[in-house]
């Protein structure tokens, strides 16, 4: 009887064990949801966009003291896009560079870097940008900018003049062949005389990513290329925001 008794509890545990064994445990390996990064940076103030974790680095050659700057000098060139209370509402970089030494091309890299986002394929970056002017002469002597993502990590490695460091996806780039704009005539292919929004679209990742993207203002050849930009209203849009 007591054989009986523990062959009973024996064959009883046995299937337990069995049925714990058939449940569907897919949910383990899922990973869980990417948080949603949507944010819009208006830089309305420079301080308060570094305080919330955008980066500048100028690694143009020759290296000078020209960085993204409010409003894009000490007089700001233009209204912005959009402001909350200041005129000079956005932000921008000039192609103003250092005499090069002798038999140097003239490079401008001077890149605005974002905070860290969990970046996923499909995410949106949405921005508006236009090109500053050389009033005298009524033209912007082609200005270029690039949006770029590092894929790999958070790192701040832009590299050094042409080089783009672990910036190395590129996602939009306005204006590569360096047309010229000019206010009396303007042309719709060159770099914008006003206000535009552009948009780029995250791709070539493996899986969500934390790092970062950022804006270069890029020019090959600033002897005879480039006068000055200014960005305003970025905003990141996370693929499964809602």
């Amino acid at each position: 009887m007591r054989k009986s008794t523990i062959s009973l509890l024996s064959c009883v545990f046995a299937i337990v064990v069995l049925l714990q064994s058939c449940k569907d445990d897919a949910y383990l390996a899922t990973a869980p949801a990417t948080p949603d990064q949507t944010f819009t940076e208006e830089f309305d103030t420079v301080a308060n966009s570094l305080n919330r974790g955008w980066k500048f680095a100028n690694v143009s050659n020759p290296t000078n003291a020209n960085v993204w700057q409010q409003g894009g000098d000490v007089i700001p060139w233009f209204a912005p896009y959009s402001s909350n209370g200041s005129y000079a509402g956005f932000i921008g970089a000039s192609a103003l560079i250092a005499a090069p030494p002798p038999g140097v091309t003239p490079v401008i890299s001077n890149w605005l870097i974002s905070p860290v986002v969990i970046m996923q394929n499909g995410d949106k970056i949405t921005f508006y940008t236009r090109a500053a002017f050389d009033v005298a002469n009524d033209d912007d002597y082609g200005n270029r900018l690039q949006v770029r993502i590092n894929p790999n990590n958070q790192s701040l490695n832009v590299g050094a003049s042409a080089d783009p460091g672990d910036f190395r996806t590129i996602l939009l780039d306005i204006n590569p062949n360096y047309e010229s704009q000019s206010e009396a005539a303007p042309s719709v292919t060159a770099f914008p005389g006003t206000w535009t929004r552009f948009e780029a679209t995250v791709y070539g990742l493996d899986k969500p990513t934390r790092g970062r993207f950022a804006f270069r203002y890029f020019i090959e050849d600033a002897n005879v290329h480039g006068w000055g930009i200014g960005i305003d209203k970025v905003t990141y849009t996370s693929v499964n925001h809602k």
